[in-house]
């Protein structure tokens, strides 16, 4: 349903009176979120908040709808199907109440096919021990991964679960999929991933290679990889247990941090492994790096040097370091691998003005398939880096992170000035919404201005008629609701925001508050850097945070001169090595103690797309 964008209108606040109204719909059709009503002191808990927005959309196969968004996140989602009104929880919904619905669980590899537009078919069903909830036809229902407590998406099952038995030979769809995570309905929101609050084991698929096929083949999913490889897999190959490598080293699970190495030009023989056992932990590093981190929707196409740098070396198991490396192994070149690689029919290359380009992978290969992953020194670094920053802040600041505080406040002026006047208030100072929402419902209730047919709605006296009166003569409304009434005044009013930064001191700036931004950008041989922008504004010295970055990220990082830096106003940026989004933002929350909200994710344009 959102494979591509849909398009909506400008969305407006609900009103209290609707906000109710949604909230007793909700529990009515959902019992479960009668037990998530808000306790004193858990916000989180609470179903709606205070202020929420709604806006008409319109998918890209023409179905019209209403979204309810929260704050910037999409949470829940009302259409009509044959001629029935559905609604529907997205993930961001699903991720605060993971049982709000019943779960079918599917295997890993599945999930890209749903990516990619397709409906869950039977096949793909991975039946748990405990079997399949009781669900009727037409029941909304989420899709999980099997092991996984958290939802990667919601649809409508189209077949009842007590038809359905493990080992059954019945085809056809399962779950007809209305949305799923990282469609264009999860990018209208804060793009945040998937909870990581407890440890989930995901099972890979065990099934053998004719199950397997059959389920690919009932979604109907054309992989042009797949298509134009022609070529089998060699049957000598074997695959690596890397499993079998730590027992038998007595590898451990701490480990110090790698070390970046140079290239003397000197092949150093390895003294660990033997040139078979290297080439078999390269294939598997190889393998864990398209796994774990290309992924189907990675960016596509990769030099063979940056895939080689960025992509496998980082996933090398824990404990081989610098003993696997592509010199050592009988390939010699990553060149050779990679095409000996496209001979097994795992990827797919492109010779481009004397480079090697990765330009596709087939994700049902038998090998990735039964791949089974491991610890990788990437992850131990990253690990050991963060419990090192962890324990740097605390050994600096007993008191844990000072938290920076950003709130957006708001200054009378003209007529409004005169009615806060009226109510005893300055027009030299600002207000957070709240305070002016109570001075406006004030104002309303000590000159009786409410409807005496409907106290929702109030009539503007000539003070509020003065506010509303604009330059080009448009007619002032007759009654207007308490809500709108509040919104329109406070969006007349000059925008400031407070910061509080560390040390008890507060700034009062004009306008609206700047995000920090982190993007990824490509630079010359096609590598992938993080950019991140907007740290001097918040008084945070991007000279600060290289030495943690580097530790975090295992990369390089470097302080650059800001495109829009002037000799009056210098300004910085920060460049780090690879992408590192996700360390980056979780630093800044975590560490630097800024707010979330306030971070602004740019994501890298394809260079496919004008």
């Amino acid at each position: 349903m959102f494979k591509k964008p849909a398009t909506n209108v400008k969305s407006w606040l609900l009103s209290n009176s609707d906000r109710r109204k949604l909230r007793d719909e909700l529990i009515k059709r959902f019992p479960e979120l009668a037990t998530f009503e808000t306790k004193q002191g858990e916000q989180n808990l609470s179903i709606l908040p205070d202020r929420i927005n709604r806006a008409n959309i319109t998918t890209y196969n023409d179905l019209h709808g209403m979204l309810y968004i929260e704050e910037k996140n999409p949470t829940w989602l009302r259409f009509y199907k044959d001629k029935r009104e559905m609604l529907v929880p997205s993930v961001y919904t699903l991720w605060r109440f993971p049982n709000l619905l019943p779960k079918i669980p599917t295997f890993a590899p599945v999930i890209s096919k749903l990516n990619g537009g397709a409906n869950l078919m039977i096949p793909g069903i991975a039946f748990p021990p405990e079997g399949l909830p009781d669900v009727r036809e037409g029941e909304l229902v989420s899709v999980t991964i099997r092991g996984s407590n958290y939802p990667l998406a919601v649809g409508i099952m189209c077949v009842p679960t007590n038809t359905l038995k493990p080992g059954s030979v019945k085809k056809g769809i399962a779950v007809q999929i209305i949305h799923i995570y990282q469609d264009h309905l999860w990018s209208m929101g804060d793009k945040s991933q998937i909870p990581e609050d407890e440890d989930v084991k995901i099972d890979s698929v065990t099934q053998d290679q004719e199950f397997v096929e059959q389920t690919f083949n009932e979604m109907k999913i054309a992989d042009d990889t797949i298509k134009e490889s022609s070529e089998t897999s060699d049957p000598h190959a074997k695959t690596t247990n890397v499993q079998a490598y730590d027992e038998e080293q007595n590898i451990e699970g701490s480990y110090e941090e790698e070390s970046e190495t140079k290239n003397s030009g000197i092949e150093q023989p390895s003294t660990k492994y033997t040139t078979a056992e290297v080439d078999n932990l390269l294939q598997a590093s190889f393998y864990q790096a398209l796994l774990k981190k290309l992924t189907p929707s990675g960016t596509l196409p990769l030099t063979s040097s940056q895939l080689y740098s960025a992509y496998v070396l980082p996933s090398r198991p824990v404990g081989t370091d610098n003993d696997v490396d592509v010199k050592k192994s009988s390939y010699k070149k990553i060149t050779k691998f990679l095409k000996a690689m496209e001979k097994k029919g795992v990827v797919k290359l492109k010779e481009q003005r004397g480079d090697t380009l990765l330009i596709g992978v087939k994700w049902d290969h038998d090998e990735l398939k039964l791949f089974k992953p491991h610890k990788t020194i990437e992850k131990a670094s990253i690990s050991a880096s963060k419990s090192q920053i962890k324990d740097d802040d605390i050994s600096s600041d007993s008191n844990n992170v000072d938290q920076i505080k950003i709130t957006e406040v708001f200054m009378p002026k003209g007529a409004i000035g005169e009615l806060f006047q009226m109510q005893g208030k300055s027009i030299g100072e600002v207000y957070e919404y709240k305070e002016v929402s109570k001075i406006i419902l004030d104002y309303v209730t000590s000159h009786d201005l409410a409807d005496k047919k409907n106290r929702r709605f109030v009539i503007p006296d000539e003070q509020l008629c003065k506010i509303f009166a604009s330059k080009q003569g448009e007619p002032v409304p007759d009654k207007m609701t308490r809500n709108d009434l509040v919104y329109h005044v406070q969006s007349r009013m000059d925008e400031y925001h407070s910061v509080t930064l560390p040390g008890d001191k507060h700034r009062l700036r004009k306008g609206r508050p700047k995000s920090i931004q982190i993007s990824e950008a490509r630079r010359m041989g096609n590598k992938i850097v993080t950019i991140i922008k907007g740290l001097e504004e918040y008084e945070i010295d991007p000279k600060d945070l290289i030495e943690p970055l580097k530790k975090l990220c295992a990369s390089s990082v470097a302080v650059l001169q800001s495109p829009n830096s002037s000799p009056k106003k210098p300004l910085s940026e920060l460049m780090v090595q690879g992408p590192q989004t996700k360390q980056v933002k979780e630093y800044l929350a975590s560490s630097k103690g800024f707010p979330e909200k306030y971070i602004e994710i740019i994501k890298m344009k394809s260079k496919d797309k004008k």
